[in-house]
């Protein structure tokens, strides 16, 4: 396989995590809403929470206004992920875009689950789930960024062992 293919499965890689969290976000949202009573944790955190609080306040405060509120920022944010994995196919530097927004998310989950909820164990999962997609997609800019500096004539020999 030569440097280019190679990068190049490498964004493939990256992308393809980018879906399968965004998938499995809209399946978390689901699963609550119907009351499945699971949760994957391979997914994105703030739509989740932005939906749980907006369901929650529009209870609390009677305000259904509230709810669609959440639901709309929530929609919003896993469109963007959608988005930057289908604009990523042709434009590899949307990766970077969508590194940036789960590192953002990463950051809102790690503070909110040790400042502000009471931490428990399972949430390290969550938290192992969120570096395994960073990995990806950090993985992902790097091989972009590889894949821009070469020259468009450079084409590896394959060695072939006799």
């Amino acid at each position: 396989m030569s440097t280019r293919q190679t990068l190049q499965r490498r964004i493939q890689i990256s992308r393809g995590n980018l879906i399968l969290m965004a998938v499995f976000t809209i399946v978390n949202i689901l699963a609550y809403w119907f009351e499945f009573r699971f949760m994957l944790p391979f997914s994105a955190f703030l739509p989740f929470t932005i939906f749980d609080f907006g369901y929650y306040f529009s209870m609390e405060l009677n305000d259904p206004a509230l709810f669609t509120i959440g639901i709309a920022l929530a929609s919003f944010i896993i469109l963007v992920y959608f988005l930057g994995y289908f604009l990523s196919n042709k434009k590899p530097g949307w990766l970077t875009f969508m590194l940036i927004m789960y590192v953002f998310d990463t950051v809102v989950m790690i503070y909110l689950f040790t400042m502000i909820f009471v931490f428990n164990g399972s949430m390290i999962l969550d938290i192992l789930f969120h570096v395994w997609v960073l990995y990806y997609l950090i993985n992902g800019v790097i091989a972009v960024n590889r894949l821009k500096a070469l020259p468009e004539e450079f084409e590896e020999l394959e060695v072939v062992e006799a």
